[in-house]
């Protein structure tokens, strides 16, 4: 007994694999908190960026159902500033990698939030 299947006869090539979906309307933020993403990142594109999804919660102790994120800048004089977006992680890693930035996670294993720093561009 094999494991492995018999080669078919239909098969046309070896290389049959559909070409991968787009994710464009996919894992994308609103329009509206992607133009707050860029304008908060344009004022200072050096800076050190961080976000976290965490639970959001109300003033009664419950879960919202808004996926909110905090994305915060740490600048280089050790300031920080954030601004809530109306977008889940995943949504802000893809828009940050649109705007030019490597994200990755830290490299101490007890750390969740993800760092996001621009990637020079040659001119």
């Amino acid at each position: 007994m094999s494991f492995f299947a018999a080669p078919s006869s239909n098969v046309t090539g070896a290389n049959n694999i559909p070409p991968p979906a787009s994710d464009e309307d996919k894992n994308a933020p609103a329009p509206d908190a992607a133009t707050r993403i860029a304008d908060f990142v344009r004022e200072d594109p050096i800076a050190l960026y961080t976000f976290d999804s965490r639970v959001i919660r109300d003033e009664h102790g419950e879960q919202s159902q808004q996926k909110i994120t905090d994305l915060c800048r740490r600048r280089r004089d050790g300031s920080q500033s954030c601004v809530k977006v109306a977008a889940e992680s995943k949504a802000l890693f893809k828009m940050m990698q649109t705007l030019g930035f490597y994200c990755a996670l830290p490299a101490q294993p007890t750390e969740t939030h993800m760092e996001c720093r621009m990637i020079m561009r040659p001119s």
